[in-house]
């Protein structure tokens, strides 16, 4: 019987559910990017669903976690004239365009297979690659906060 209690608190302590880390789809978008990530944010970002829009001071960021393949959506950007690139190990694809002096950018970052970061960034300027550059430091920040699989 002297043992009973230990065994008890042993048994207690093997079935205690361990807290599971977060997920791609738990994510809070809004999580994912700060203020002086790209200026100072101008209020606070407003969020629907899997979208975070932030209103940084020089530009507007839509952030959107999206559950796809990355393959089909690097392709429709490819094929309105956008370009690959990498960050760290994953695939991103972006294209900017010029419209009377604002610059949009939209680019897609693989995660993992079948889980990606959707970014639109708009700007008033005419300067395609400071846009670009600046939308995939953007996606390089959102990945870096990601929980980790």
């Amino acid at each position: 019987m002297r043992w009973t209690l230990p065994l008890l608190v042993a048994l207690a302590a093997c079935s205690a559910p361990e807290k599971e880390a977060p997920t791609f789809a738990d994510t809070d978008p809004c999580t994912l990017l700060q203020s002086g990530d790209a200026g100072q944010l101008n209020g606070t970002p407003s969020k629907s669903e899997r979208t975070c829009d932030y209103p940084f001071g020089a530009l507007t960021v839509r952030l959107t976690l999206q559950t796809a393949k990355y393959e089909d959506e690097s392709q429709k950007l490819l094929a309105g004239g956008g370009y690959g690139g990498v960050i760290g190990d994953r695939p991103l694809t972006r294209k900017c365009v010029d419209s009377s002096g604002e610059v949009t950018c939209d680019a897609v970052l693989e995660v993992r297979d079948g889980a990606l970061i959707g970014l639109k960034v708009l700007q008033r300027s005419h300067d395609l690659n400071a846009v670009g550059q600046a939308t995939q430091g953007l996606a390089a920040k959102a990945l870096e906060r990601l929980p980790k699989p």
